[in-house]
């Protein structure tokens, strides 16, 4: 039995093998940088327990953190397309390790939500890059494998994160946001030393990704599945970022006093079961073409929070829903980035990217102002609902357009 184990096991994890060495610098980069990223977690805890905002106002504070992504994501993935992938990223990142490392000096002030605000813009302003750099050091036969080691880093490090940053909310709030700067500061010596700016002459490019000399918009437009994928990024956002509002929301309000460290165990459950399942479902739906397994997400999105209708009050209730929109995280997460770069010519790249990031961006802005205003005049039992409908919607539409594409491919 233990002999048949360790060969499953070993068959899950091949496709890690023999990626170029700079992928695995970008993995051990992302599990460090993401063990410290506090604040993003607890944000809408801390504006409501500590600096007194109402869950309107909270709202709005999450949208407008929402809005300040987008804008870094179009700066950082235009000036990567312009000027280079490492040199920006490093920029970018110590500004955003600045601007959160001045939280920690006032960590209850109203400032602090305005800074947060900054530390957003910035710490966005790299996500596309990060894509697009791994976009440009991997060809298509990598990418699954790449993009999928990419997300299992992130909640390696987001595993520990939380759970560490429950403990630290109530009586040593401070190094929430110390010791984000701190790991932010560590990954950038890590891109530093160890990562090269690709070279163009030396990427391998596909039929989809050679150069276009267009602009990004007519770019996209000649590429109509990514422009309906990316009107679909912003609903499938939307009901992702249920997580971060109606969910700690309903938390506090069951378990009171307890519930900022139900909470964080909720999000290291969250980052333990990404573990597990990334290496798995890669694996499994390793011959599936992206949007179908990003449609299949989708469906889990749309069952693990529609679920949450029903009022059960035990804590395992909220273990088992978070399975399962963890399982629609995964899929979605390590699918969409595959996605994108298989269909996105080489000096688009860092704008293509920003845009999905945008249109997730959109999502995220969406959902605080619309879930507020769902909550406060019909209840949290119909905000649930909606999530529901959303995530069947967007399954049938996405397996809708792979088929569409498929055609588009073959004539």
């Amino acid at each position: 039995m233990i002999s048949f184990i360790t060969r499953q096991a070993a068959k899950v994890i091949s496709p890690y093998k023999d990626l170029p060495g700079s992928v695995y610098i970008l993995f051990l980069a992302q599990i460090i940088n993401r063990m410290g990223d506090f604040a993003n977690f607890f944000l809408t805890l801390y504006l409501t327990r500590f600096l007194g905002f109402s869950e309107k106002q909270t709202g709005i504070v999450l949208s407008l953190v929402g809005i300040s992504m987008m804008a870094g994501a179009l700066l950082g993935g235009r000036l990567s397309d312009w000027i280079g992938r490492k040199k920006i990223m490093l920029t970018l990142q110590g500004l955003a390790a600045l601007s959160v490392m001045i939280c920690g000096f006032i960590p209850d002030k109203p400032l602090v939500a305005l800074l947060l605000l900054i530390f957003t813009f910035f710490n966005g302003a790299v996500r596309p890059i990060n894509s697009a750099l791994l976009a440009d050091l991997t060809n298509q036969n990598q990418r699954n494998s790449a993009f999928s080691l990419l997300y299992l880093g992130i909640n390696i490090g987001v595993s520990a994160g939380p759970i560490l940053a429950g403990f630290l909310f109530n009586h040593y709030r401070q190094w929430i946001f110390w010791g984000d700067a701190l790991t932010t500061m560590i990954t950038i010596v890590l891109i530093l030393v160890f990562i090269k700016e690709p070279v163009k002459g030396e990427m391998i490019l596909e039929v989809n990704e050679n150069h276009d000399s267009s602009s990004s918009l007519k770019a996209l437009l000649k590429r109509p599945v990514l422009a309906w994928y990316a009107l679909a990024s912003v609903f499938s956002s939307f009901i992702y970022s249920q997580h971060v509002f109606t969910l700690p929301l309903q938390i506090l309000h069951l378990f009171k006093e307890d519930g900022p460290r139900f909470f964080g165990f909720i999000m290291s459950f969250n980052a333990l079961a990404v573990l597990v399942l990334t290496p798995l479902l890669n694996y499994l739906c390793v011959h599936k073409k992206p949007l179908i397994r990003i449609a299949m997400g989708q469906l889990f999105y749309g069952l693990g929070f529609g679920l949450l209708i029903f009022k059960v009050p035990y804590g395992g209730w909220f273990f088992f829903t978070t399975l399962l929109w963890t399982t629609g995280e995964v899929l979605d997460a390590i699918s969409g980035g595959v996605f994108i770069a298989n269909h996105c010519p080489v000096n688009h790249r860092g704008r293509f990217n920003s845009l999905f990031l945008i249109s997730k961006g959109g999502g995220r802005t969406l959902a605080p102002l619309v879930s507020g205003f769902v909550l406060d005049s019909f209840g949290i039992t119909q905000m649930w609902g909606l999530c529901l409908i959303l995530g069947l919607v967007l399954f049938l539409l996405l397996r809708l357009l792979n088929q569409l594409d498929m055609r588009r491919r073959n004539s």
